[in-house]
């Protein structure tokens, strides 16, 4: 029924908005279900989700009604479910993806950001180098650049202890040459135990400085190691403190109707399938070389699907001297007039 590498290439030809999208980063985005013929499969829960049929044919029920689904009819339009119980049914062998569409909006900011920032080569490698970026994706992404200025490098000897269980949280560490140990205490008892061994492009640290609690962990270097280090205070301003300015959906319905203009920065597929009345479509990787097409004079309420590709988008226009707002929780959760194109 193909490999997972062979099902992200089919999405990819399909569906545009993962054709940016690093291959190491879609093998954790997407899920992927094998059904034999006669098999289901039921998703339930609250958060947004979008499947794909990528081979064979299933029956999916919604609402009491059945309809007959197969990669023609949703590798370009998937379907979307808002929660609730869904149940697909497998006609002969097919093969479901699914991918949680507010992490993708996520990746694809973040890849924006990195295509942005290529004229900055150094910059440029860490981000590239970063394996999983997911301590920003609550946050607006054009701090990145910031922490990355602020980082102090850090050479340690193999078998140095970082930080132990039960130490205050003073610094947050990305691993730029070597690796190190995670050591926790057991569910049960406080002895620690080797959870997981990091390594370059790793981060740690972050839990404790998140919550403003103790650390609850040891990190210990397994080598010589070159580590790139973030104090406290900085981490307080760049990651825990937000930069770009966003707006409830009803305080961005009152700016509309005084004037201000609506942008969409996602891509021209998703706006096939629903947008906000009244807006102008420019996907977000294409902005910064149609900025110009924007008003100077103007305020812009910007949304995506979740918030994030908008995040980057109300960056773009503050570089270039526009005023914009990024619509949080996007069109996902505009409780307002939706269009749907036949």
């Amino acid at each position: 029924m193909g490999t997972l590498e062979e099902n992200i290439s089919i999405l990819r030809d399909h569906y545009p908005p993962l054709a940016g999208i690093p291959e190491a980063q879609l093998l954790r985005l997407l899920r992927t279900y094998e059904l034999d013929p006669g098999d289901s499969i039921t998703f339930t829960g609250d958060q947004e989700e979008c499947v794909f049929v990528l081979s064979g044919e299933v029956e999916h029920e919604d609402r009491g009604d059945e309809v007959l689904l197969g990669p023609h009819n949703t590798l370009t339009r998937p379907v979307c479910l808002a929660g609730g119980r869904n149940v697909f049914s497998a006609r002969q062998a097919s093969v479901l993806g699914r991918i949680n569409p507010a992490r993708l909006d996520f990746l694809l900011s973040w890849e924006s950001l990195r295509i942005g920032a290529l004229a900055d080569d150094p910059f440029r490698q860490w981000l590239s180098g970063l394996r999983n970026p997911l301590i920003f994706g609550q946050l607006p992404l054009e701090n990145a650049h910031e922490v990355y200025r602020r980082l102090q490098p850090l050479t340690v000897e193999g078998g140095t202890v970082i930080f132990d269980v039960g130490e205050e949280a003073k610094q947050f560490y990305f691993i730029e040459q070597g690796s190190a140990e995670l050591w926790r205490p057991g569910l049960y008892d406080d002895e620690l135990k080797l959870t997981k061994v990091l390594s370059v492009g790793d981060y740690f640290g972050e839990e404790a400085l998140l919550t403003g609690g103790l650390r609850n962990a040891r990190i210990r270097m397994i080598d010589q190691s070159r580590l790139m280090v973030l104090d406290k205070k900085d981490f307080d301003e760049l990651i825990n403190a937000p930069m770009i300015d966003r707006v409830s959906p009803r305080v961005a319905r009152a700016m509309l109707d005084e004037g201000a203009q609506l942008l969409d920065v996602r891509y021209e597929d998703e706006y096939e399938m629903d947008y906000i009345p009244g807006c102008t479509l420019i996907p977000l990787l294409e902005l910064r070389e149609r900025v110009g097409e924007l008003e100077s004079s103007s305020n812009y309420v910007i949304y995506c699907h979740s918030g994030k590709r908008s995040d980057v988008a109300a960056m773009i226009l503050r570089q270039h001297k526009l005023h914009g707002v990024s619509l949080m929780g996007g069109i996902r959760d505009w409780p307002f007039k939706i269009e749907y194109p036949e």
